[in-house]
This record gives structure tokens, sequence and C-alpha cells, in this order.
């Protein structure tokens, strides 16, 4: 996962300095959920998650949003749901059960057309919203247009023609979308 290569490679050059490391921390706390079995359920950050676990950080801050507790499991997959808070789709955009999401960090599938929505915004292809999942929207609108092949082998020429895309009448409905009028 590019993403998270990334971002780890960062946490990492900070790791050394903690109070480099601590700035990093208090400004993005990991947004929670407080679930089933008081369990906490991150709704966002996830590959910023998978980084620090991978930089072996074993400290993070958490802000809870919600405390929805008191559901039972199918409402709280239901309000989950309803609310935005849940992405219950695989590395391939199709549709999945919640219990076979991932339950820990660790656990994430790498999609390598979330990967490339997140390359593509970082380059200006897209603003950054405060839509949930807003990268997935990006990554299914890629995904409909270019070949897995083509990003995993000719990753440059991918990126290109999903710059391409951002631009079009395909992606004016999507969240972050910046027009060229």
């Amino acid at each position: 996962m590019r993403s998270v290569d990334t971002k780890r490679r960062k946490i990492e050059d900070r790791a050394d300095k903690r109070k480099r490391l601590e700035r990093v921390l208090t400004k993005r706390p990991i947004p929670a959920v407080r679930g089933i079995g008081n369990e906490l359920y991150m709704i966002d950050h996830h590959h910023f998650g998978l980084a620090l676990w991978q930089a072996e950080i074993e400290t993070a801050y958490v802000q809870i949003i919600d405390d929805i507790s008191t559901l039972s499991p199918g409402a709280f997959w239901r309000q989950m749901e309803a609310d935005g808070r849940v992405y219950p789709y695989d590395e391939d955009g199709l549709r999945v059960a919640h219990d076979t999401l991932p339950k820990r960090l660790h656990g994430l599938r790498d999609d390598p057309f979330r990967d490339l929505a997140w390359e593509v915004r970082a380059a200006g292809g897209y603003k950054k919203t405060r839509i949930p999942y807003a990268e997935f929207q990006w990554a299914n609108l890629f995904r409909e247009h270019i070949k897995l092949t083509a990003v995993r082998r000719k990753h440059a020429s991918a990126f290109d023609r999903a710059m391409k895309l951002c631009r079009s009448r395909e992606a004016a409905n999507l969240p972050g979308f910046i027009s060229t009028n």
C-alpha cells in the first residue's frame, strides 16, 4: 500500500524525535465509535493507524465521536452505515458482510485503486473533503476506466489517466471534484 508506506516513512523519520512525533499524533487523533462489546471501531485514518502499527508506535490518540454500544449488533451496523461510518466493500469494490471486515489494522487488504485515488488527490486531481470514504468513490471511478494491470505494471500511465478522469463528466458528482469552469 503506497499510502501506508509513505505515512510509515514519515512516522519513522519522527520516531526518534519524541516532540515531533507527539505533534503528529495529537494533530491526527483516530476517530472511533464505541460499539459492540464496548469495543472501539475506527471510522477513519485506517492507513495512518496501519502505518503507526508498522512503525511499531505503540500509542496513538483516539477521539471517540459516538457511543452506540447499547445497540444490538444488527442495529449497530445499520447505524454505522446510515451515518457513513463504515465502508463494507472489499479491495475489488464488492460489498461484503460486516463480519468479514478486518478486525485489526494488519488485516487491511491492499486496494491499488484506493492508493491511486490517494496519490491523485495528493497531486491536486481533486480536493480533500470531509465526506466519509470519498477516496473509495474515486477509486471506484478509476476501477471502471483503468485496468488493474495498468495500475500495477504501468503506474505512471495509470496515474496520468486517473488525473484526466478527474476532469471528466463521469467525475463531476464525486466529492472534491474540481470544476474547470
